[in-house]
C-alpha cells in the first residue's frame, strides 16, 4: 500500500482553473472602449445634424431673395435674422451668412450687384462673387443669387478626439445659388 500524499497546489494553478469573475474582467477591460464610440457616434450625429441645418440655411435664404423682384434693407435683415433660427438649438453667435445677388456679364465675369451678411461683412457693389458660380448655372445677363453660410461646431468631445483626427471642431462651409424666379434681376433699396 502506498502512502497517501497531499499535493499542495501553487496559488497560481488554482487561479488558472478558476473561471469566477471572468466575464467582470472583461466588461471592465472592453467598457473604456465602448463608451468611446458610444461619444464618438454622438458627436457624429451631432456634426450630421448641423451640416443639415447649415443646408438648409443656405437654400432657404437663397430660395426667399429670389422670390422677389425687390428688396428693402429691413426686410432681408430681417430673413437673416430669422433664418438663423433654423440652427437652434445649436449656439448661432459663429454662424456667418453672406447673400449676394451678383450680377453676370455677357463676358460671364460674376460682380456683386447687392449684398448682406449676417455675422460678419457684407460684400461692396463690385466686388468679384465670394464663391465662383458653375459655368452651368450661369446665364449671361441674368443675376444669380448667391449664399454662402460657414459656421464652426465645437462639441463636447471635439477636443478629445483632435488627438485622433488633427481637427478640433466640425467647421460647415456651405454654398446655395439660384436665379431669380420673377424676372432676371433683383433689385435693393
Amino acid at each position: 500500500m502506498r502512502p497517501h500524499t497531499t499535493r499542495i497546489s501553487h496559488p497560481l494553478e488554482r487561479l488558472g482553473g478558476n473561471r469566477d469573475g471572468a466575464s467582470a474582467i472583461e466588461f471592465a477591460l472592453l467598457l473604456p472602449l465602448m463608451l468611446l464610440l458610444l461619444a464618438g457616434l454622438v458627436d457624429l450625429g451631432q456634426g450630421l445634424t448641423v451640416r443639415r441645418k447649415i443646408n438648409q440655411i443656405a437654400s432657404t435664404t437663397s430660395e426667399i431673395i429670389a422670390m422677389q423682384t425687390s428688396w428693402s434693407d429691413a426686410s432681408v435683415a430681417s430673413i437673416l435674422s430669422g433664418v438663423s433660427s433654423i440652427l437652434d438649438p445649436y449656439d448661432s453667435s459663429e454662424l456667418k451668412v453672406v447673400l449676394c445677388v451678383v450680377d453676370i456679364d455677357k463676358k460671364g465675369v460674376e460682380k456683386v450687384n447687392w449684398s448682406a451678411a449676417r455675422g460678419t461683412a457684407a460684400l461692396a457693389a463690385g466686388q468679384a462673387s465670394p464663391v465662383e458660380i458653375p459655368d452651368e448655372l450661369q446665364e449671361k445677363g441674368v443675376q444669380m443669387v448667391v449664399t454662402r453660410v460657414q459656421y464652426k461646431l465645437d462639441t463636447i468631445f471635439s477636443g478629445l478626439f483632435e488627438s485622433f483626427t488633427g481637427a478640433g471642431a466640425y467647421e460647415f462651409d456651405q454654398n446655395f445659388f439660384v436665379r431669380p424666379r420673377n424676372g432676371d434681376t433683383i433689385t435693393y433699396e
